[in-house]
């Protein structure tokens, strides 16, 4: 991760300054307003402030890059975010070093020094990600963005406060990001345990099971799925006691299958491969954990991972094969491809089983999830409304967004079974939401909510934060902010 510090002066020989559209600049760019290159750049009409385009002029042996920063009555957190990930790419691309950067200046409505100090970083951080640890051809040698000065007018302190809670949510990020380009063959359960476990804190426990400790837990959901796998499977249990008293913790509960052909209903072969991003709801918890623990976050948390691979296998389990969960309900298979959520029994139940004050669950669960909603926003369904609203607020400040899904009583007799007590699915239609209504059994009366990432947590294109495609690390930024809430 690159250098980020703050400052109250210029520190390099190149600043970058944010452009308004009709060429508008902010104080600090008004300073070099008189100076002959800068007028006469402005005068051009090359360059009037459309957002995202930069423009880098020279004047007395310094460089100044101007980043069109568009209408301001339009600008929002998101989009400064955002901007930061071109500038950043911009930099990087031009072989600077290091810059002083005065987006602060920008004037957004809502949004206070220390909101867009924490942006800012997070598009630096962010937009510099790469997953290339693989690539065996020897790389140009060039030089790279290593550091940057975000300057700032205001409080010092504060600010460099928020440049740590930048710090600590783009470590997560970037973790969950890395643990969903793993590719499979590196990424398995087993992988998944040692990545947990490497996870260090003073207040924070994890335990990993293996098989053995798993049949002997009862964890009978997880072992069915893992039936067609020989790679062993996982179940992993991770306690931060951040807030150091009693209080019951909020539990994050993880789908972590590692690789998903589907089983014997298989997928289809074209993208395939992507299947490895099917453990992103176990990544986001694992990011939301080290996030959480690199800011001393004064909380208590549970954090629980189901983790295996579906595959074909003389020992697979079957449609139409019953499996009994570790609560002691019973699961009519119809589609062994519909796994996620029977793992999620498993950990679910136990994670009600520790009375936390809450659950709420991340899962690649369903396509349906993918056609509703797209790659723009996580589908969010549960029996809480407080967590929902909550979850919902976050989301809008982040921009890693949710959108709520009904579950009303009608839904839960799509996955009525006429010989166990459920099946583990409802058919085509309402199918995100069935999904989340077989989910809801094994919650008892515990406030919860279900985060369905299949659309967002990874993106083979790239997004606006996440320009290199892949894994996303989605639910980390959202989560964060939440808890962040919880503790105000």
């Amino acid at each position: 991760m690159i250098q980020i510090s703050i400052t109250t002066n210029k520190q390099t020989s190149i600043s970058v300054y944010p452009l308004l559209t009709n060429a508008e600049l902010t104080s600090s760019g008004n300073t070099a307003k008189n100076q002959e290159s800068v007028s006469n750049f402005l005068a051009s009409g090359e360059h009037q402030g459309k957002y995202g385009v930069m423009r880098t002029i020279y004047q007395n042996n310094e460089r100044m890059m101007f980043v069109g920063a568009g209408d301001l009555d339009k600008l929002t957190l998101q989009k400064l975010r955002a901007l930061a990930v071109k500038t950043a790419q911009k930099l990087n691309k031009n072989n600077i070093e290091s810059a002083d950067i005065y987006l602060t200046e920008l004037d957004i409505k809502g949004a206070s020094l220390t909101d867009k100090v924490q942006a800012i970083a997070e598009g630096f951080w962010l937009g510099l990600y790469t997953f290339n640890v693989y690539q065996t051809k020897e790389k140009e040698s060039k030089t790279e963005l290593s550091s940057i000065n975000i300057v700032i007018d205001g409080d010092e302190a504060e600010a460099k406060a928020a440049l740590d809670t930048a710090k600590a949510i783009a470590s997560g990020t970037i973790f969950a990001r890395n643990l969903g380009n793993e590719p499979g063959n590196v990424c398995t359960p087993e992988y998944l345990g040692e990545q947990a476990a490497a996870l260090s804190h003073p207040k924070l426990k994890t335990t990993v099971m293996d098989k053995a400790a798993i049949e002997k837990a009862g964890f009978t959901a997880l072992l069915a799925v893992n039936q067609g796998s020989n790679k062993e499977p996982r179940f992993i249990v991770m306690e931060y006691n951040g807030a150091g008293n009693n209080d019951a913790p909020i539990a994050l509960v993880g789908k972590g299958l590692t690789f998903d052909a589907g089983g014997i209903s298989i997928k289809p072969a074209a993208q395939m491969d992507e299947m490895k991003f099917d453990m992103c709801g176990s990544a986001a918890v694992l990011g939301i954990f080290k996030a959480v623990t690199e800011m001393n976050l004064p909380i208590n948390l549970l954090g629980v991972i189901p983790s295996t691979e579906n595959l074909l296998g003389g020992s697979a389990y079957k449609p139409g094969d019953i499996v009994t969960t570790y609560k002691g309900l019973t699961i009519e298979v119809l589609n062994t491809d519909a796994e996620g959520r029977v793992i999620l029994s498993d950990a679910l139940a136990y994670a009600a089983e520790q009375k936390p004050a809450e659950i709420i669950d991340f899962a690649t669960l369903t396509g349906a999830c993918v056609i509703a909603l797209g790659g723009q926003a996580t589908g969010l369904m549960g029996n809480s409304d407080d967590i929902k609203q909550s979850l919902i607020q976050s989301g809008q400040k982040t921009h890693d967004r949710v959108w709520e899904m009904p579950m009303f009583e009608e839904y839960q007799e799509q996955i009525d079974s006429k010989i166990a007590d459920i099946k583990n699915t409802g058919g085509r239609e309402a199918g995100t939401i069935t999904a989340a209504c077989f989910l809801s059994r094994f919650v008892d009366d515990i406030p919860w909510a279900h985060l369905d990432i299949a659309g967002t947590a990874w993106n083979m294109k790239g997004t606006d934060i996440s320009p290199v495609g892949g894994a996303t690390g989605a639910g980390v930024r959202l989560i964060v902010d939440y808890l962040q809430n919880k503790v105000k």
